[in-house]
């Protein structure tokens, strides 16, 4: 069955590869690509449309512009890209984390209560078609690096944030898989190759939200 996914992302983010047949793309030309696979997958899209960019609201004015779709989403899709954070400016003045934080928190309307969504991030390639501005592959120990601090403190927080031990690679570092992170991360190629795969471990993690300690607060 499809699920219904909210989509946050840096809207006009230009540090991208350009999609094939485009000579200059951004975050939002990549959303338009993932709606049709959501849509070939038979989930459901619950993001902004095409000409919707309301960043530059927040708080209130983003949760009335939002909160219908966000309410009603089972998962939400984190697009990460390379210069979706602008540094030297507080989270609570961007639009991402508040997206991130309503979709975790369990908020009621009516007497009907949403749940936790669960949370999948991808790492789009950028301008250059590389992810290593996040991600880094550690050949001696086969694992993989992530660079969280270019990430806004609530992605960050939930990130390697199992409340149980987690496993150590060779030379003593955490593992960075997924498993041991609330936030399932997959890169654009990944999702591209098994979009409903990547979506299931969300869920399937999210189903066992008590495992990991959730930091639901923009700060």
């Amino acid at each position: 069955m499809g699920m219904k996914i909210f989509v946050t992302y840096k809207y006009g983010d230009s540090l991208v590869q350009n999609l094939p047949e485009q000579y200059f793309s951004t975050a939002r030309n990549y959303v338009d690509e993932l709606y049709k696979l959501l849509k070939a997958d038979d989930h459901i899209y619950k993001g902004e449309n095409d000409g919707e960019d309301l960043s530059e609201f927040k708080d209130e004015l983003i949760w009335d512009s939002l909160k219908d779709k966000i309410f009603d989403s089972s998962v939400t899709l984190v697009v990460i890209s390379k210069g979706m954070k602008e540094y030297g400016v507080s989270d609570e003045d961007q639009w991402m984390p508040w997206e991130i934080s309503y979709s975790l928190k369990e908020l009621s309307r009516n007497g009907i209560y949403s749940k936790t969504n669960a949370v999948l991030a991808v790492v789009l390639p950028d301008e250059n078609g590389s992810n290593s501005y996040f991600l880094t592959h550690n050949p001696a120990c086969n694992s993989t690096n992530y660079n969280t601090d270019i990430l806004f403190t609530i992605l960050k927080k939930n990130m390697f944030n199992r409340a149980s031990p987690q496993t150590h690679d060779c030379n003593g570092n955490v593992i960075h898989t997924g498993r041991f992170s609330y936030i399932h991360c997959v890169t654009w190629q990944e999702l591209k190759n098994n979009l409903s795969g990547c979506v299931d471990i969300a869920v399937e993690i999210k189903n066992n939200s008590g495992d990991y300690l959730i930091s639901k607060v923009v700060n």
